[in-house]
């Protein structure tokens, strides 16, 4: 019968799983177990424990069990613990199932998580060699759908106290040390300021450690512009941006200009003050928020000593209004950034031959009705000072002579009357009077 018994009880842990190898003198007291239990006998170790007696932890498990299970605790001289800790939560001695001076039997308690467990008596506290781990189902149920970096972000669900680290990116990760509180329904985390829109990564502990990826992704705010003061603005002076979340705002870039301004004056969720740098282009402006994205004005800063608007543009950063160049004996570059009058490039002229022409066309035209002038900007190269850019309207006499200046802007406005006064413009030529040299045009059109 002895061998039988020790041959159900081997068979048992193998199942169970237990925490820890049995010795054989372990595996009496288990035998004791089983016969006070179930066959009503008693063991020397069973007796009730001595004054002097100490709690032993020889085994607990099974491993792989779920919160709400029953769990056992075998070893010496249990019907003096009080309470049993679990990391994160407690049963104490009159919610046990069951308990004698060989085994107590608890539920799992809902705040469990994985940890070292204490067996609590009057005289003893007993600390378990092993750590105790659940095989837990984390699930998500909610969090914020937009939220503002350095704001918090609370995730709800179903044990997410077993959550040990979020991912908002490859290399931006908030780990459960840094969370701002952790309850069994809910975590609460401060979002990065560097954090983007994204899908988020939640990883979790247990016996099975799950990595979560909700199907929505979390949409990071970004700050917004809706306008500027004052319009114009002088170089060197401040600037006035009005708008949305600007205290999410790093940095700003203004056209023209290489380095990103990262001192302001003033800075709050509606309003930042920044100072213009000397040489800012006319342009549209950039934030550049903590996380690095960029946020494009629609609205373009405008500046003290820049060009009047077009009534209607030619060429103005780029062809515009379906205008084609048609020109010959020079190379042409749309987007040039060496010399720039007007926004953000000028059209650069490389003449090669005399009486080469950048000529500007357009089949369809444009009524010259609500219009007085030619407008243009031009800037000669190395060698052209003193020289003559031909400028006709139709391709047809009269036309003008417009005198370049080496290394400076010289604006020219011509009367359409000068130029035949053409109903409707169609074609504007700049023909070049001499043999080589280069020039730069921006800001053509019609005022």
């Amino acid at each position: 019968m002895i061998k039988s018994l020790f041959e159900e009880i081997l068979s048992y842990l193998k199942k169970r799983n237990m925490k820890k190898r049995i010795s054989n003198s372990q595996l009496i007291l288990l035998i004791c177990v089983v016969l006070s239990f179930g066959l009503g006998t008693s063991c020397k170790n069973d007796e009730p424990a001595s004054a002097g007696s100490k709690v032993e932890l020889l085994s607990f498990g099974p491993t792989g069990s779920q919160i709400g299970d029953t769990i056992s605790f075998i070893g010496k001289n249990l019907n003096l613990v009080s309470k049993i800790q679990f990391a994160g939560d407690s049963v104490l001695k009159a919610s046990f199932i069951s308990q004698s001076s060989l085994l107590i039997k608890v539920i799992v308690p809902n705040y469990t998580t994985k940890g070292f467990v204490k067996l609590i008596a009057s005289k003893d506290t007993i600390v378990s060699k092993t750590m105790f781990n659940l095989l837990v189902a984390v699930t998500i149920t909610s969090f914020n759908d937009s939220i503002r970096p350095g704001d918090n972000l609370t995730i709800t669900g179903q044990y997410v106290n077993w959550i040990t680290e979020v991912w908002f990116s490859k290399n931006l990760v908030v780990r459960d040390s840094n969370f701002v509180s952790k309850s069994l329904n809910q975590i609460v985390i401060k979002v990065p300021k560097t954090a983007q829109t994204g899908p988020l990564v939640i990883n979790t502990a247990g016996t099975k450690p799950l990595s979560i990826t909700p199907d929505k992704a979390l949409k990071v705010i970004l700050p917004s512009i809706t306008g500027f003061d004052p319009v114009p603005v002088a170089r060197g002076g401040n600037l006035t941006i009005t708008g949305a979340n600007l205290d999410l705002t790093m940095g700003v870039l203004f056209n023209g200009v290489a380095d990103t301004v990262k001192i302001f004056i003033s800075q709050t969720a509606t309003q930042l003050v920044v100072p213009v740098p000397l040489t800012t282009a006319k342009g549209p402006l950039t934030l550049v928020s903590f996380s690095n994205l960029p946020v494009v004005s629609t609205k373009i800063v405008k500046l003290v000593g820049d060009l009047a608007d077009l009534g209607y543009a030619l060429y103005d950063d780029a062809l515009m209004n379906g205008w084609a160049n048609n020109g010959w004996n020079n190379t042409p570059d749309y987007s040039n950034t060496e010399q720039v009058r007007d926004g953000a490039f000028s059209l650069k002229a490389s003449f090669t031959k005399i009486k080469g022409g950048v000529d500007l066309y357009n089949s369809t035209g444009v009524s010259t009705a609500n219009y007085t002038s030619i407008t243009f900007s031009a800037y000669g190269g190395p060698g052209t000072n003193g020289y003559n850019i031909l400028v006709k309207a139709n391709s047809k006499a009269p036309g003008y002579n417009a005198v370049i200046q080496e290394g400076k802007w010289v604006d020219f406005t011509i009367p359409l009357t000068t130029l035949g006064s053409p109903k409707t413009l169609t074609d504007l030529l700049f023909q070049n009077t001499f043999a080589k040299g280069i020039i730069y045009f921006d800001h053509v059109g019609l005022q």
